[in-house]
């Protein structure tokens, strides 16, 4: 294995410097780092020395420093949005040492199939601070669509409307501390018995994350006592790979499943 050599910047303008130095890579929690070839890699800028875990609400928006581990972002945003989605896909994810290191920033940039990050930031239309070869705000969308952007470039902050969201989150899972075979994310508002906006998300299908515009769309101004539920789960379209937890039909009829729990759950129908 190659020599590393490790980077200790104390401010952002150094970083933007050694980013564009050869095969060399943020390195914050670490996780993501473990899963890496390590020949590919010459240099780890150690970013504990900056001042990227903040979290903090400004004229409605949520920022959130990329440094941040899953365990502090559940702490610090119960305080302010307290019924916020990713209180509840964080609180449950991998096991209690590993939200204590997984950070915010690493989590985005690796974007494992069984995140339990992505899906609420993508149901949020969260947008990206970066630095380095390409600076500037981003859509999450546009920054995991785009693999260049990932290029000499670090996540120095995620930014989103809180709003007042209904929200429902399920990870698919065989144990508590298990990988999320795919995972389920839903925000609707509603007014009387009127859905008003809806978005829905999934992680960990075929092509990676579906978000589901058209379902979207068919339930958008809908009465709720008018929704027809139990189509809805028979209908998705949806493809998964792979054998775990069951053939790639079962586990879509298991996901159409939760999906029709879900929705009944955020509209409260019995």
């Amino acid at each position: 294995m190659n020599e590393i050599e490790w980077f200790f910047p104390e401010r952002i303008e150094e970083v933007i410097e050694i980013l564009k130095k050869d095969k060399v890579v943020p390195h914050s929690g670490g996780t993501g780092i473990l899963r890496s070839d390590f020949r590919r890699i010459k240099g780890l800028i150690d970013l504990s020395l900056l001042s990227l875990d903040y979290l903090q609400s400004n004229n409605g928006i949520v920022e959130i420093g990329a440094m941040n581990t899953y365990y502090r972002v559940v702490q610090k945003l119960s305080q302010i949005a307290p019924n916020n989605v990713l209180i509840k896909s964080l609180s449950d994810s991998a096991s209690t040492p590993l939200r204590n290191r997984i950070t915010i920033g690493g989590s985005v940039a690796y974007f494992p199939i069984w995140s339990d990050l992505m899906g609420p930031l993508i149901a949020l239309e969260a947008g990206l601070s970066l630095i380095g070869e390409y600076k500037g705000d981003y859509p999450v969308l546009e920054y995991v669509r785009n693999r260049e952007l990932r290029n000499k470039t670090l996540i120095t902050g995620i930014r989103f409307k809180p709003d007042n969201w209904d929200s429902y989150y399920y990870r698919a899972t065989r144990t508590e501390t298990d990988y999320a075979r795919f995972n389920i994310t839903i925000l609707l508002k509603k007014s009387n018995n009127r859905i008003e906006n809806v978005r829905i998300v999934m992680i960990g299908n075929k092509e990676r994350f579906k978000r589901f515009t058209a379902l979207e769309e068919y339930l958008k101004g809908k009465n709720i006592d008018r929704v027809k539920i139990q189509e809805i789960g028979k209908n998705l379209e949806v493809s998964f790979a792979g054998k775990k937890m069951g053939s790639p039909e079962y586990v879509k009829h298991l996901a159409g499943v939760e999906l029709e729990r879900g929705l009944s759950r955020v509209l409260a129908i019995s």
